[in-house]
């Protein structure tokens, strides 16, 4: 069993016990212990072994350390069993698709920004096709498009997926943040994420369940997340599902870099069968009506958001 210190270093990444207990803030100690009390209680949940990815290494070892690090995240998915646990670090460039139902993709360190995730052009960062896959602190590029349907993460079959703490952060041509093709993943919780830049003219969504056969997107929770210099925010199928605390930002940065009035579309829950989805407590910008916020089939119900232009807090559904 390891110590508390180990498990700091496993997180932070940091290299001898001597490092971690130089710390010499307060803000730098309560960060390395909120960072180490949150791996316990994952690795408390998870079932079974942790593996390690760190590109900045010259070579790759058994992966079982940071000492013996993968350099890449497939190794560490191909060496992985269903239930493992994936710490990584550094920057990747690499298309990964995971068929393990429970593996957790954590990135290690005390933000995002220390795990970065991008692709190729017309490439998917991380395709997931198993059940209950976590996907936690990582900082993820959206690939380029020129053909086809690129994305940071795509759901195919990816049940009760957990999204969370992510910073999406839109490139140059980024079309998709996260996206499914097909109305195969139920009960997908997306929690605590930033979306910025995707502001392609052409797309730029960081939210899309493509609508199959008359089928839904069932049970998804979208909570506490950001939508910034967004062309669109939430495009998905949706019933029984549940937004809450999420904020939608009208004016963002264009593609020139520029202020701009950007949001042609904030929340689009539409679509055959869809509907009794419960909208609450976001804050909505540009106009609180159809053009920019549009409800399900039949049963929305969207009241107690904030929008400024409706005269503050809503009480009926966008119309």
């Amino acid at each position: 069993m390891r110590g508390p210190i180990s498990w700091v270093k496993a997180l932070t990444g940091v290299a001898s016990d001597a490092a971690v207990y130089a710390v010499g803030t307060t803000t730098g100690i309560l960060a390395y212990l909120k960072g180490a009390i949150g791996l316990l209680q994952m690795l408390g949940r998870q079932k079974g072994a942790v593996w390690f990815a760190d590109s900045t290494i010259s070579a790759s070892g058994a992966g079982k350390s940071w000492a013996t690090a993968f350099k890449t995240i497939t190794e560490a998915v191909a060496a992985a069993a269903a239930g493992d646990t994936i710490l990584m670090r550094g920057s990747f460039t690499e298309a990964v698709t995971c068929s393990l139902a429970g593996i957790r993709f954590i990135g290690a360190g005390t933000g995002p920004k220390e795990c970065q995730w991008g692709g190729a052009a017309d490439a998917k960062c991380l395709t997931i096709s198993a059940n209950y896959v976590r996907v936690e602190n990582i900082y993820f590029k959206p690939p380029a498009y020129s053909a086809g349907v690129p994305a940071a993460i795509a759901l195919s079959g990816a049940n009760w997926a957990f999204i969370v703490g992510c910073r999406f952060q839109g490139q140059t041509s980024s079309h998709n943040a996260i996206y499914s093709a097909v109305c195969d993943s139920d009960n997908v919780h997306i929690k605590d994420c930033e979306f910025y830049y995707m502001n392609t003219a052409t797309s730029g969504i960081a939210i899309l369940g493509v609508e199959a056969g008359g089928l839904n997107y069932s049970g998804w929770i979208i909570e506490g997340c950001k939508f910034h210099s967004c062309l669109k925010c939430i495009d998905v199928s949706m019933r029984a599902g549940t937004l809450k605390q999420n904020e939608f930002a009208e004016y963002g940065i264009n593609p020139a870099g520029a202020v701009a009035q950007l949001m042609s579309m904030g929340i689009d829950l539409s679509g055959t069968n869809s509907g009794a989805n419960v909208v609450t407590q976001n804050q909505l910008g540009g106009t609180y009506g159809a053009t920019l916020y549009v409800v399900g089939a039949s049963g929305d119900q969207w009241g107690g958001n904030f929008n400024v232009i409706a005269g503050g807090v809503t009480a009926a559904n966008p119309a």
